[in-house]
């Protein structure tokens, strides 16, 4: 998947940014931590140092509910690039800086918390 199909999956899921708390965030940093790794050690990485910076930049509305966030990631050679970007526009960006080798293990993670905020609406929508 690219990162236009991985955009497009958001929406298909039925999800917004209204849907989208700071705990869930904190899943994801999960998420792409586990996938970062997980393509280093597979050497599917442009370069073995790739890892996700602990910096995270988002704000939230009065209600907790997500307005934008940067999430990044550091090497050997650079510090804070744009991992996944929730922009104020709506526009969710996928390490622009980035070829597909190195932004794959980024979608991956992403793809895979889109199921999992898909499945915790879902719970929520039952109850």
């Amino acid at each position: 998947m690219n990162s236009e199909e991985a955009r497009d999956y958001f929406i298909q899921k039925g999800l917004s940014y209204d849907d989208i708390t700071e705990g869930d965030v904190c899943v994801l940093v999960m998420l792409l931590n586990k996938h970062v790794k997980q393509a280093v050690k597979a050497h599917t990485m442009s370069v073995d140092t790739m890892r996700m910076s602990q910096k995270i930049k988002s704000k939230y509305k009065t209600n907790g509910i997500l307005k934008s966030c940067y999430l990044y990631i550091n090497s050997h050679y650079f510090t804070q690039r744009e991992a996944i970007s929730f922009n104020p526009d709506n526009f969710i960006g996928f390490a622009g800086w980035a070829d597909s080798g190195n932004t794959q293990p980024l979608i991956d993670a992403f793809i895979e918390w889109v199921d999992y905020m898909s499945e915790q609406l879902e719970q929520i929508s039952l109850k």
